[in-house]
């Protein structure tokens, strides 16, 4: 079988021209606001770890996203978190404290935009020897100065114990 080299050519070069045609422009987004009002928290979970190998995790390495409902990406602002894990019936395991200037110090820019990074130590609110089951975390922000707290709609479940 013999090809015609115009249509061979034609063949394998469809796939470069094709790049050509989907390019695309990005736009910049909107300028945020002046003054953040945050009215949501999220959280996702990075990473769970057992820092100190006695085969129960207990460190929940989190990335918070704060929100201000008349911005389409995460914002920054100044205020203090608190964490709370329950347990499912819906009891607290933990309770963790963030002040405003530790959470100025998380800050980070990621893929989604502005976060927080934070590690919270379930030894330090409990302890890591906790039964094998599914906690819900939740954050709630209070923004320093005046402001409505924010918190998260729904809780992260995360699998503790051992």
């Amino acid at each position: 079988m013999r090809f015609r080299r115009p249509w061979f050519l034609a063949l394998l070069s469809a796939p470069l021209l094709a790049g050509c045609v989907a390019e695309q422009t990005h736009k910049r987004p909107p300028s945020p606001p002046s003054q953040a009002r945050i009215s949501l928290v999220t959280i996702t979970l990075h990473a769970i770890l057992d820092e100190d190998h006695n085969g129960y995790p207990d460190t929940l390495n989190v990335i918070v996203y704060l929100w201000d409902d008349r911005y389409p990406l995460p914002l920054w602002a100044d205020g203090s978190m608190t964490f709370e894990l329950r347990n499912p019936a819906d009891e607290p395991i933990a309770e963790w404290e963030v002040p405003a200037e530790v959470l100025r110090a998380t800050k980070r820019r990621d893929q989604v935009g502005a976060a927080h990074v934070l590690s919270l130590d379930l030894r330090q609110a409990t302890t890591d020897q906790l039964p094998a089951e599914t906690g819900m975390l939740t954050g709630r922000f209070v923004p320093s100065g005046h402001g409505e707290p924010a918190t998260t709609i729904e809780p992260l479940a995360i699998r503790i114990g051992g």
